[in-house]
């Protein structure tokens, strides 16, 4: 990770996406504009940056699920939690999003 970051142009989610699919050895939770909308809607996070929901989401998900969750947030966010018309109604996580309850 921090070799990945030194170079120029990579920041955390980068390195986070390489890491993952290049080395199959996820270091921490990628949070592109799928991840940060959905930690917002749902609750996992109250935060704007990206950095800091991450944080928020390592602190709740344990570290055998970041491959995982990372796939996840960005095919949820481009198929379900889409930003401009989310499909709330038959979202399969609706019933724990703070944005759906209201």
């Amino acid at each position: 990770m921090e070799e990945l970051q030194s170079l120029p142009g990579v920041g955390r989610k980068t390195a986070n996406v390489v890491m993952l699919e290049a080395f199959h050895n996820p270091q921490g939770i990628a949070v592109d504009t799928h991840a940060k909308r959905i930690s917002n809607k749902v609750g996992l996070s109250n935060k704007a940056e990206p950095e800091k929901i991450e944080q928020d989401l390592l602190k709740q998900i344990p570290k055998e699920f970041y491959y995982d969750v990372n796939h996840l947030l960005v095919w949820h966010g481009r198929n379900i939690c889409i930003a401009r018309n989310p499909k709330c109604d038959n979202c399969p996580i609706n019933k724990y999003c703070d944005s759906y309850k209201k």
